[in-house]
């Protein structure tokens, strides 16, 4: 199991960097970027992971470089079991400068969508007030994203910081890999993100969580995206 862990980053790594990459996404996994929704237009995703759960998210942007937009959390909702509901999420992400080819765009926003609900609250938080960096680097439209946001994790505020890489070959598969909840060691991890674009309205991606804990399975998930134009 360790070797095709690291193997699969060294073949994302690879890929990454030897193909034409032009595919920018507003988030890679859990971790956001400096990518917005163009003005006009929106996002609604469908995100099914274990135990018959959906995490359902809606964005658009009715002013040019802000995003507005919501989630909702419904463990079971796929299966016999009767489905839990939790509280919606609410989303909001500005892009406050466009970025060079020297200086990185930036964008600041806020994610209220927790991850993997136990109990009472979610093991893994949201990324809650966030502030990315995004740049283009090494061949065209290969892209870095660098940032730190500030959460609530066991009843304490935390700065987290984040990183990820991410492209596409031939506006065809996306790859992104992402390192989140730095230097907090207990819900710290790396995800990975290989997606199909069906039509430039419709994405599929296929999302492994949690590659490197030593202590737990690789979940795989699968989320669908599609784009719409609302005026």
């Amino acid at each position: 199991m360790k070797k095709i862990q690291k193997k699969s980053f060294v073949y994302t790594l690879f890929f990454l960097f030897v193909t034409n990459l032009c595919f920018a996404e507003i988030d890679v996994v859990n971790c956001p970027t400096a990518e917005v929704v163009d003005y006009g237009t929106g996002e609604v995703s469908v995100r099914i992971y274990s135990y018959g759960g959906v995490i359902s998210k809606f964005i658009f942007a009715p002013f040019n470089r802000i995003n507005f937009g919501g989630s909702i959390d419904i463990e079971k909702f796929v299966g016999y079991e009767t489905p839990v509901v939790h509280d919606p999420a609410f989303y909001l992400k500005w892009r406050i400068f466009d970025g060079t080819k020297i200086f990185p765009a930036v964008a600041i926003g806020f994610d209220g969508q927790g991850y993997k609900f136990v109990s009472t609250k979610y093991s893994l938080p949201a990324k809650g007030l966030f502030l990315v960096f995004s740049q283009n680097v090494a061949v065209k439209k290969l892209f870095i994203d660098i940032g730190v946001n500030l959460t609530k994790y066991n009843e304490e505020s935390k700065l987290l910081s984040f990183v990820s890489l991410r492209g596409s070959i031939e506006d065809i598969i996306k790859l992104g890999i992402e390192y989140e909840n730095i230097y907090e060691q207990k819900i710290q991890q790396v995800n990975l993100l290989v997606g199909l674009c069906l039509s430039k309205l419709i994405n599929i991606d296929f999302v492994f969580v949690n590659l490197t804990d030593k202590n737990s399975e690789i979940e795989r998930q699968v989320r669908i995206g599609y784009l719409y134009k609302f005026f």
